[in-house]
């Protein structure tokens, strides 16, 4: 059983916010602060990331089932979920493994197709190879601070905010040595099941996927809700409301965080949890 890390803040209706690849629950702690008058909201750790285990083997259907075991152990029956990128598509494997346990579904951009093969170098996937093999060519016995570790990350990942992102995922051990809070072997070795699509089976779930009011918030400035995934969105969710931000990238919430705890609470009010 994976026991996974948690944040757990706020009174009412239960709500689960899963992060995305490099990160962590710190990253929403604001974001739940302001959603904690009306919900429990656990703020969740997943696996090879953050202060939860770390394990060899890393898939959407097995993160599903992390977070089964985590509502089990609380005795939460079903809650609202939030997940970005990654932790969406989670989210949207747990909604199929387990639509009973769904009380509202939000996706932050994010859709449930795959995005291409890595050896087809698709924009999204070049991002996230150029971020593994930035962090994995840090040889931390070279180095003496962080702001060293950052300038080395620089020469390769040149945007500043998903550079300073990248770099919470750097702590010293009890030693006292530099390393990478996240299971990066891992992660580098499942970065094409990341990239890939969740897995359904469309013949029995497409009527269970209507049961709980689903939407989606897309990034404007951002690739990763295509045309293609609306086409799959629409196919699975049929009910899927898809609104966009505008001047937010692919982290919506950091980008614009007001408009974004404002959307949420507006779709939450409207389907009256």
């Amino acid at each position: 059983m994976m026991k996974l890390f948690f944040q757990k803040i706020g009174h009412g209706p239960t709500m689960i916010i899963l992060h995305g690849l490099y990160g962590s629950s710190d990253n929403w702690i604001s974001i739940a602060r302001r959603l904690a008058d009306i919900y429990t909201v656990y703020l969740v750790d997943q696996r090879n990331h953050g202060k939860s285990p770390h394990q060899s083997m890393h898939s959407y259907p097995l993160m599903a089932q992390d977070i089964n075991e985590l509502m089990v152990s609380e005795g939460i029956e079903n809650s609202v979920f939030i997940g970005h990128s990654m932790g969406g598509k989670v989210a949207m494997q747990f909604s199929i493994l387990y639509p009973e346990k769904v009380s509202a579904l939000i996706i932050v951009d994010i859709g449930p197709a795959g995005y291409a093969e890595i050896d087809n170098y698709s924009p999204q996937v070049i991002t996230h190879l150029n971020i593994m093999n930035a962090m994995l060519s840090i040889d931390f016995s070279k180095f003496t601070s962080r702001v060293e570790i950052e300038r080395e990350l620089a020469q390769m990942i040149t945007d500043i905010h998903v550079r300073q992102f990248i770099m919470k995922n750097v702590q010293r051990d009890a030693e006292n040595n530099f390393r990478w809070k996240l299971n990066l072997g891992a992660l580098s070795k499942a970065l094409p099941a990341i990239m890939g699509p969740i897995s359904i089976d469309k013949n029995n779930v497409r009527s269970k996927l209507c049961n709980f009011p689903v939407l989606f918030i897309k990034g404007e400035r951002s690739n990763y809700i295509t045309q293609e995934q609306i086409l799959l969105i629409k196919e699975y969710f049929p009910k899927a409301l898809i609104e966009s931000i505008s001047d937010a990238g692919h982290w919506v919430h950091a980008d614009k965080p007001e408009t974004f705890v404002k959307m949420v609470e507006e779709f939450l009010r409207t389907i009256q949890l």
